[in-house]
This record gives structure tokens, C-alpha cells and sequence, in this order.
């Protein structure tokens, strides 16, 4: 910062560069400033100088005579611009007026020459010239309309990526700021563009959702021979997509596949695994001759080319229709809950290791009968985890208890009642897993 010596000034000049600064003000407060102006000596100030700093006292204001500065705030992740200034003007004297710290950093932006008024100056000239200070309110009053409105943007623009439709209005003044908020320009184009960018996700994330749904059963429920077994299902992803997976089919005259799963992780990749894995269990239940086998076959496919190291529990079962013996593999997962007509609970426990972990390992196989009146209630950690604002889990002594007061009724009753409960147990909590449960009751 090069200080020159006193030297008198072209007194008509000044006023003139005053007048340019302070239209609004009269001839009064001009004479006054310049008067000042003429005592003091100029600083000239090199491209990319600092001479307010924040957080400093505001000892001085800063008449900038020629030039431009910015004004910027320091902040943990680096420097914001708030404005650009044009000479000639006052710089830092509401900061000096009001003796408070400096809240923002200004520094020439090419050669550029200053005038400091100290303090006390500063306070003799609102003394003398009222209009001057009336400029000043005025100057802090459009800051303040000018912070107030880009405030209002950066809300809008943060409602605006969270919401699943989009106002053009926002992108339009994102895109094309007032001019008071030009100098916010860049950070504007930036959240319209993530605006765009968020809208073009929402759109792949719901063609994933519907080609997610397309791998599970058309109806989420069915009546099988001629009634005898009702089936019910429900899945709620905690995202768009998710990885929790069920399916149901017939393999033959009397013989129903019943499968649920979860798929590890969350969100895209969990969705794309679930579809490999309910496509691969599909095949192998239609082509193999028992739940054992089919299994194998399953977990030898799924292991080849996992790069990612996904894996997926799964419960598979085939039920009789005619007998209601139920053969059955737990591959890692949450232990169904099998409840006799008597009303007597009973847990199907895993009978392996979860799917595409390793090769060689075999699910063995149990077999357990679905008598009339019995239910077999599947269903993902979901459920069993949920928790409410205290970080309670819902658990499984309040899953198997809900189970057994609602379990005289329909498949479809018993589905709905889980599914409140839960609800209602999470409160307005979020969820954060996938949640799915799959009913099988015989009459």
C-alpha cells in the first residue's frame, strides 16, 4: 500500500466525484467531505490488495476516489464475493459509524486509489452533514434488501432440490439473478444446475422403481386351490428403489414357491443385485427338483463375477397345497414366524449362510406342515428394526405379540395391521430400511 503525501485536490473535481457517489445528498454534505478530503493524503492500492480485513476494528472508513474493489467474506471453505464496488464512493463506514469489527474483507481489484477517514473524522462529518449519514442508511438499506433476496433464492433453491417437482420460475432467477444479486451469479448457476441435474436422477430413479417392480409378482396377493391358501404381500423401499425382494409362484399342480430377501446395502446397486437374484432364484426353483438344490444352484450362480461382494439373505419354501408340508431353506435370513392355529408361535430359523457369499456352502433343509388355520408370516429386518424418535427398535417380542392378538382374520388384514403398527411404533421417524412382509394363511 503506497501512501502519498498531502496534496490539495481539484476542489470542483471532488464534488463532482462526490456528487456521483451521494446523488441524493445535498451540496452541503459534499463541501463537508470534500473539506476532508483535501487534508488527507491519497493511497494508491495494487491489483489483488487488502486493506479492510474482517474481523478487524472498524477504525476508519475508506473513500475510494478511483477503481474498483470486491468485498468478500472469509469463511471456513473459502472466500464468497459479495460485491464489486465502483469508485467514487464510501467504503467500510457503516462498520466505522456503528464501531463494530469489520464483517467483511475488501481488496482492489486493479489499481485503484483510497482516501482513509479516521473515525473521528468520520463522526464530525455525519455531525455536520445529516444528508450524508441519511446516505449511509440508505446504502446499508439496499445491503440489506440485497442479502434479504438472495436469502430468499439460496431457501427456494434448497426447497426446490428437495421437492419431486420443480417451479421454472426458481431456474429462471437462478439462472438470470437481478442485478443486485449479479454478484451471486456463479453460486445461482451452480444451484440451478444441480436443480437440473437432481430432476434428471428423479426420473432414472423412477424408471429403475418401475423396472425394480417389474421383477416382483403382478398382485401383491392371491387365492391358490381353489382358496384353501391366501397369499398377501407388501414392500415399502426406504428409497425410490430398494433391495428387499419377495416373489410367489407355482411350480406345478400343487406345488407353491414362496421366496423374500434382502439384499445388502441400500439405494441403485441393491436394486440392481435384487433383480439378479430374485431372476436367479426364479430359474433354479422352476429347474431344480427340491428347495436344496435349487439353493446350490442359486448361490453357484450368484458367486460367479461379484465383483461388488453384494450378498442377499433369502428365505425359500415350497409348500404343498394339498398336504400343507412345507420344505423349506433360510438362507442368513430373519426367521419367519410360523403360527399353529392353536396359537402357538414358531420361529423357521436359518438353515445356511446368506446367498453369494461362498461357493461351496450348502443350505440345509427343513420341513415343517401349514395346517388349516395356521399363518406363515415372512418378512425383512425392516420391520423388526424400525425405531421410534428414542432409537427404540420396534424388535421381534413386539412383532411376534402383534402377530398373535390379529391373527384371526385374513392375510390381507393381518399385512395392514403389521405395517400400522409400525407406523405407528416409528411415529414420524424416518424410515430407513426397506420394510416388506409377505402373509401365507391356510383356511
Amino acid at each position: 500500500m503506497n501512501t502519498e503525501s498531502p496534496a490539495p485536490l481539484d476542489e470542483q473535481t471532488t464534488k463532482v466525484a462526490i456528487g456521483d457517489a451521494f446523488p441524493e445528498q445535498s451540496f452541503a454534505p459534499e463541501e463537508a467531505l470534500t473539506k476532508i478530503l483535501t487534508s488527507l493524503a491519497p493511497t494508491e492500492l495494487q491489483p489483488g490488495e487488502i486493506f479492510i480485513r474482517q474481523g478487524e476494528v472498524s477504525d476508519a472508513a475508506y473513500f475510494l476516489d478511483s477503481g474498483s474493489v470486491l468485498v468478500y467474506a472469509e469463511t471456513p471453505y473459502g472466500p464468497v464475493s459479495l460485491a464489486t464496488l465502483q469508485g467514487p464512493r464510501l467504503v467500510g463506514e457503516i462498520g466505522a459509524f456503528a464501531d463494530l469489527a469489520r464483517t467483511a474483507s475488501v481488496k482492489a481489484i486493479g489499481f485503484a486509489r483510497v482516501f482513509r477517514i479516521g473515525r473521528a473524522q468520520l463522526l464530525k462529518l455525519g455531525r455536520d452533514s445529516p444528508g450524508l449519514l441519511m446516505s449511509v442508511v440508505r446504502q446499508m438499506g439496499q445491503q440489506i434488501d440485497s442479502v434479504n433476496k438472495a436469502i430468499a433464492l439460496y431457501t427456494n433453491a434448497l426447497a426446490a432440490l428437495e421437492k419431486r417437482e420443480f417451479d421454472a420460475g426458481i431456474l429462471n432467477d437462478l439462472a438470470a439473478p437481478s442485478p443486485q444479486l449479479a454478484e451471486f451469479s456463479g453460486a445461482f448457476r451452480r444451484f440451478a444446475d444441480q436443480i437440473l441435474n437432481k430432476r434428471r436422477q428423479q426420473d432414472e430413479m423412477a424408471s429403475a422403481a418401475l423396472i425394480q417392480r417389474s421383477f416382483l409378482p403382478k398382485e401383491t396377493s392371491g387365492n391358490v386351490m381353489r382358496g384353501d391358501v391366501e397369499i398377501r404381500a407388501k414392500m415399502r423401499p426406504a428409497r425410490e428403489v430398494g433391495g428387499d425382494f419377495y416373489d410367489f409362484f407355482m411350480l406345478d399342480a400343487d406345488r407353491l414357491a414362496i421366496i423374500i430377501g434382502d439384499v445388502c446395502g441400500k439405494g441403485m446397486s441393491a436394486s440392481l443385485f435384487m433383480a439378479v437374484v430374485v431372476t436367479v432364484l426364479r430359474t433354479a426353483a422352476r429347474e431344480e427338483a427340491d428347495p436344496a438344490s435349487a439353493i446350490m444352484r442359486a448361490n453357484s450362480l450368484l458367486c460367479r463375477d461379484n465383483a461388488a461382494s453384494l450378498f442377499a439373505t433369502a428365505f425359500y419354501a415350497v409348500l404343498n397345497l394339498r398336504s400343507g408340508a412345507l420344505e423349506y431353506c433360510n438362507c442368513g435370513h430373519n426367521a419367519p414366524v410360523h403360527i399353529s392355529a392353536s396359537g402357538q408361535p414358531r420361529r423357521l430359523a436359518a438353515t445356511g449362510l446368506p446367498l453369494a457369499l461362498y461357493a461351496d456352502r450348502q443350505a440345509a433343509v427343513c420341513k415343517t406342515q401349514l395346517d388349516p388355520g395356521d399363518d406363515l408370516v415372512l418378512f425383512t429386518d425392516g420391520v423388526t428394526e424400525a425405531v421410534n424418535p428414542a432409537q427404540e427398535e420396534f424388535g421381534e417380542p413386539r412383532l411376534v405379540s402383534m402377530l398373535l392378538e390379529n391373527r384371526n382374520g385374513q392375510a390381507s388384514e393381518l399385512v395392514s395391521r403389521l405395517f400400522d403398527a409400525v407406523d405407528s411404533f416409528a411415529q414420524a421417524e424416518e424410515q430407513a430400511d426397506d420394510i416388506t412382509c409377505v402373509v401365507i394363511t391356510r383356511r
